[in-house]
């Protein structure tokens, strides 16, 4: 695959699976911009209420629907910028709009054991996108199942966090030097 100096690379993949630890350090390795998406959407929702809330507080008190409209809001915002590295929330590629919008980018899906990420998240407790009316694992596997397909249907390449961070900006960095 040839190298996208003037695009983005954009990481993808569910929640804890390491896409800001990655998107960091491919920053530091490419000298590129990094740009986590969540960080942005606090910004914007801050900008725009002159309230300081973190994504997990927005969704719980605005609602998912308020959520990913800022989500999208705040895409639309940064992907026209100077070629940077831009690490998707997961749930923002479900989106179809947002789909269009990343497009013509070197999409990589980043992946962990599934039980893995479910410890991560679990860690920092229930997150607000999962369901308050079902059990966080059954919540967590339905989830999994319904993101995995549009993540790999959107990818141009899949990295692995099993292992380094190192190891997994080496992946990238073979496809995208």
């Amino acid at each position: 695959m040839k190298s996208m100096p003037n695009h983005h690379i954009i990481l993808i993949g569910f929640k804890s699976v390491g896409k800001s630890a990655i998107g960091m350090e491919l920053s530091a390795r490419l000298q590129k911009p990094f740009i986590d998406l969540d960080q942005q959407m606090e910004t914007l929702f801050e900008d725009e209420n002159h309230e300081k809330l973190s994504c997990r507080q927005i969704m719980l008190l605005n609602g998912q629907e308020y959520f990913r409209n800022l989500e999208s809001k705040a895409l639309q915002d940064i992907i026209h910028l100077k070629s940077s590295i831009i690490s998707l929330g997961g749930g923002t590629p479900l989106n179809e709009a947002n789909q269009k919008l990343i497009q013509g980018n070197l999409i990589v899906h980043i992946v962990a054991p599934k039980s893995i990420t479910f410890e991560r998240i679990m860690m920092k407790g229930r997150p607000a996108f999962f369901s308050p009316n079902e059990n966080p694992l059954e919540t967590f596997n339905r989830l999994w199942d319904e993101r995995k397909t549009v993540y790999e249907q959107l990818a141009i390449i899949t990295v692995d966090n099993s292992g380094s961070i190192k190891e997994a900006v080496d992946r990238i960095l073979q496809v995208n030097p």
